[in-house]
């Protein structure tokens, strides 16, 4: 069946698309629940076999394996889960793990088209981006930039970021619009750090403006691989940082089979951003080729 769908990329689409829709429609429906979340698993299995071109069948020797087995298990129904996935809620689970002022401020958060409307920035640049959903972000730097953008941010508060992915610590999510400072551009180091069972494991680190990108050990030793972009090498100017990270995501990952803490740092100062669930859908691309088993050997490793 795999090398079918593979041959045959519209087959594969319209069959993924006709689950999605489905499993979508009957998770609405609490007593059908049972039978979306087995259309939800053959959903992902088909896409792993689209985007990997494998079955997802080795969730303890690969690291996108492992992600897609949490992305069908009950953990993603927990109430934490769905708290940290929720972008203005995680900065309280941020603030009770490590204390206030940790994480990046909010200035607001927007939940109808006259709020979005009636609402102004009180200093210009803004982040905004909805706290349901992902991999969506403006700039706004003035007044006018925030009008025009009005549209766009109206249309966040009506999109269903569970429709789009299945991953069910979206489901139901309240659809709302958050407003934060621009980030210091001093900061000019942002990551992740992969943990595992409450245990830092790998640390992707990237230049926010060059977007040079490695990934390190906790040890503080180079992996020699990336995640989703090509691995560019840089020398970082501190590791002054480093170690403080490694203690804070720990304290942020207890209780999860997997976070990622995502930060920012000038090699000194530390403010968080999100703890992701799944990263990249659970469909990551490494490099080199050969970057998966690199990355999921160490992450794998049992503690010395």
């Amino acid at each position: 069946m795999l090398i079918t769908l593979r041959d045959n990329p519209a087959l594969s689409a319209a069959l993924r698309s006709t689950l999605r829709r489905l499993a979508y429609r009957l998770w609405q429906l609490p007593p059908l629940r049972g039978l979306a979340l087995q259309l939800i698993r053959a959903h992902t299995r088909l896409e792993a076999a689209h985007w990997l071109g494998r079955w997802p069948d080795r969730p303890e020797e690969l690291f996108n394996d492992y992600l897609l087995r949490l992305k069908v298990s009950t953990e993603l129904d927990t109430p934490l889960r769905r708290r940290i996935t929720d972008k203005a809620l995680s900065k309280e689970v941020i603030a009770e793990r490590l204390g206030p002022g940790r994480a990046v401020p909010t200035l607001a958060v927007l939940d109808t088209p006259q709020a979005v409307a009636e609402y102004r920035p009180p200093v210009y640049p803004v982040a905004v981006k909805p706290t349901h959903s992902t991999a969506r972000l403006l700039r706004i730097g003035s007044e006018a930039e925030w009008i025009a953008a009005e549209p766009t941010l109206v249309g966040w508060l009506h999109h269903d970021y569970f429709r789009q992915s299945l991953e069910r610590n979206y489901a139901g999510l309240a659809h709302r619009v958050i407003v934060e400072p621009w980030l210091d551009e001093a900061l000019a180091l942002e990551g992740s750090v992969h943990c595992r069972d409450g245990v830092p494991k790998v640390v992707s680190i990237v230049q926010r403006y060059t977007k040079a990108r490695q990934s390190y050990l906790p040890d503080r030793s180079p992996l020699g691989v990336s995640l989703v972009f090509p691995l560019i090498e840089f020398q970082l100017e501190s590791w002054e940082f480093f170690d403080p990270l490694m203690a804070d995501a720990a304290r942020l990952a207890q209780g999860f089979s997997y976070l990622r803490v995502d930060f920012y740092t000038d090699c000194h100062r530390i403010v968080f951003g999100e703890l992701t669930t799944i990263t990249a859908a659970g469909v990551t691309t490494f490099h080199p080729a050969n970057g998966e088993e690199i990355f999921s050997k160490v992450f794998f490793a049992s503690p010395p």
